[in-house]
C-alpha cells in the first residue's frame, strides 16, 4: 500500500490538466494584450487630438496676427480734417483705400484685406495714400490646407501654407463678415433727415474644421473671432 501510494504521488499532471492549464493562461495572455492593444491605441489617439489642436491654433494664431493689420494707412493723418487756419484752406480728409475685407463669394472660403507695408525694394512704409500692387493680403483654402497671401514674389500672390497637409486636413474654413453701421451724427452735427457719415465695425468670426490624416476618426473644429482694427468711415460731415 505505501508503494502503491508513493507511485501514485510522483505520477505528476495528466493530458487534461495540461491543456486546461495553457487554455486558462492563454486566455490570461490574450485579455492582458487585448488591454494593452486599447491602451496604446488610445494613447495614440489622444496624441493625435494633441497635436492637431496645436496645429489648429498656431494657424490662428497665425491668421489674426496678420488680420490685425488690416486697414492698416502708412499716413494716420492722411484720415483727419484740418479747419482753415488763416490762408490756408481746410483739407478734407482723404478716403482711406485700406479698409475693404473682403470675399470672392458670400459664405465662401477666401477672404481679402489690405494694409500699408514697404513697396518693393524700398524700407519705409507706404504713405501715399494710394494702394500698391504689393499690399494685398487674404486667406485661402485649398487641396485642404490653409494658406497666407503675404504680398507679392515677383509680381506674383505669395501663398504660403498655416498648416501641415501631412498631418492634418482642413475639411472646411468659413469666415463670416459680421458689421454693424453707426451713425456719427452727434460728432457730425448733422441737420434731420440730412446726409451723415457713418462709421462701420467690422469682426471677422471663423470656423475651422480638421481631421488627422492618419486617422479619420480624429476630427476638430475650431472656431474664434478677430475684430478688424481700422473702422470704415462713408461720407462726410455737412
Amino acid at each position: 500500500m505505501r508503494r502503491a501510494g508513493h507511485r501514485f504521488a510522483e505520477r505528476g499532471m495528466g493530458l487534461v490538466e495540461l491543456m486546461v492549464g495553457i487554455t486558462v493562461g492563454l486566455i490570461v495572455t490574450a485579455g492582458a494584450a487585448l488591454v494593452a492593444t486599447r491602451q496604446i491605441i488610445e494613447h495614440r489617439r489622444l496624441m493625435l487630438e494633441v497635436q492637431m489642436q496645436q496645429d489648429l491654433r498656431v494657424a490662428a494664431d497665425l491668421l489674426q496676427q496678420d488680420l490685425r493689420r488690416a486697414g492698416y494707412r502708412g499716413l494716420p493723418a492722411n484720415g483727419v480734417w484740418e479747419p482753415a487756419r488763416g490762408a490756408i484752406p481746410a483739407k478734407p480728409a482723404a478716403a482711406s483705400p485700406y479698409t475693404a475685407v473682403t470675399q470672392t463669394t458670400p459664405g465662401g472660403s477666401d477672404l481679402f484685406y489690405r494694409y500699408a507695408r514697404p513697396t518693393p525694394g524700398g524700407t519705409a512704409v507706404n504713405t501715399s495714400n494710394v494702394l500698391a500692387s504689393n499690399e494685398q493680403f487674404g486667406i485661402r483654402l485649398s487641396s485642404k490646407t490653409l494658406y497666407l497671401q503675404l504680398g507679392l514674389v515677383n509680381g506674383q500672390p505669395n501663398w504660403q501654407p498655416i498648416t501641415d497637409p501631412d498631418a492634418v486636413l482642413i475639411e472646411s474654413f468659413v469666415p463670416v463678415i459680421n458689421q454693424q453701421q453707426i451713425s456719427l451724427a452727434d460728432v457730425c452735427n448733422c441737420p434731420p433727415g440730412g446726409p451723415c457719415p457713418t462709421l462701420t465695425v467690422r469682426r471677422v468670426d471663423f470656423t475651422i474644421q480638421a481631421v488627422a490624416k492618419s486617422d479619420s476618426n480624429v476630427r476638430r473644429t475650431l472656431t474664434f473671432s478677430e475684430k478688424i482694427p481700422s473702422d470704415d468711415i462713408a461720407g462726410v460731415c455737412p
